[in-house]
């Protein structure tokens, strides 16, 4: 059973040309991108998908297909990982699989894997490991060795050439299938993972840039893309300051929450995503969607 990884759900690559697919933790892609991604790549592999486990909720696209035995379709709210969802049930249900689709980061490498296992956890705590990473601040925590694990991957998505990622990926997912890593890739990721604490050093001074435009909404701007790892490790700041961070690059905005009770996706104009973290294009510096996210707040006080 091989794997192909997803970075992006609104730039999904051709289906597999054959045999039956799964997809494990690969979003609905948002905005008009749903139906020139989601929708062909469905349409591509017609009667040989055989599961879609997700927990990135999509209002529209959940309500086109969550009749269809074939989705597992759980918001992040119940779910605050994927590899949760991929029970023995779940894989028995889904029958022969020749090739599982997943999203490129812990949490969706984590699901292949219990997927090819048949729904067993490459390690005991792997499933509130992938919680941990996936879903920071809402009480979950990760073992030492995962958390290596997950910045070196967080490193090697922002750093290393398509290539060199993708084949870390594969001996990660090769390793765990078979139930341990050994020595020089465990020498490897620690490498990556010191390589990323290094690459965070921005952030201290990103997060103490940021203002409350809103109340409650707190900002930071910035002219350009900030590397993946910076503004996921920004967002957690800026989340841990308010209940609401919010980071601003250009046009691009992404939102993040670690309350529970504050659903992002109630904010319209952030058009892709699930409950605590979404994203969208803006054309007036994000100044609606902070002033929505604002009404949010007010709801819960």
């Amino acid at each position: 059973m091989r794997v192909v990884f997803v970075e992006q759900p609104g730039n999904l690559p051709a289906p597999p040309s054959e045999g039956r697919v799964a997809v494990v933790d690969v979003a609905f892609a948002g905005g008009d991108n749903f139906e020139k991604s989601t929708v062909p790549f469905l349409e591509g592999l017609g009667n040989r998908l055989a599961i879609w486990i997700d927990h990135h909720e999509h209002p529209a696209g959940w309500a086109r297909y969550r009749d269809d035995p074939r989705f597992v379709l759980v918001p992040n709210r119940i779910a605050h990982a994927c590899p949760e969802l991929v029970t023995p049930e779940v894989v028995q249900r889904a029958g022969p699989v020749d090739v599982v689709v997943a999203h490129a980061d812990l949490d969706g490498l984590l699901s292949a894997v219990k997927f090819i296992r048949g729904g067993s956890a490459p390690w005991p705590e792997a499933d509130e490991d992938a919680r941990a990473a996936d879903s920071p601040g809402r009480g979950h925590a990760y073992s030492s060795h995962a958390r290596v694990l997950s910045e070196a991957l967080d490193y090697a998505a922002a750093e290393l050439r398509s290539a060199q990622r993708e084949s870390l990926r594969q001996e990660i997912v090769a390793a765990l299938v078979a139930g341990a890593i050994p020595a020089g890739l465990q020498q490897r990721l620690e490498k990556l993972a010191r390589e990323h604490e290094e690459a965070l050093a921005p952030v201290a001074d990103l997060s103490r840039s940021a203002r409350e435009e809103a109340g409650g909404v707190l900002v930071a701007r910035v002219e350009k893309a900030l590397p993946r790892p910076v503004k996921k490790a920004l967002l957690s700041r800026l989340e841990e300051r308010a209940p609401i961070g919010v980071v601003v690059e250009g046009r691009a905005v992404t939102a993040a929450t670690f309350r529970d009770d504050i659903d992002l996706a109630l904010c319209d104009e952030l058009t892709a995503g699930r409950s605590d973290y979404r994203f969208a294009q803006a054309s007036d510096g994000g100044k609606t969607i902070v002033a929505r996210l604002a009404e949010l707040v007010r709801a819960v006080r």
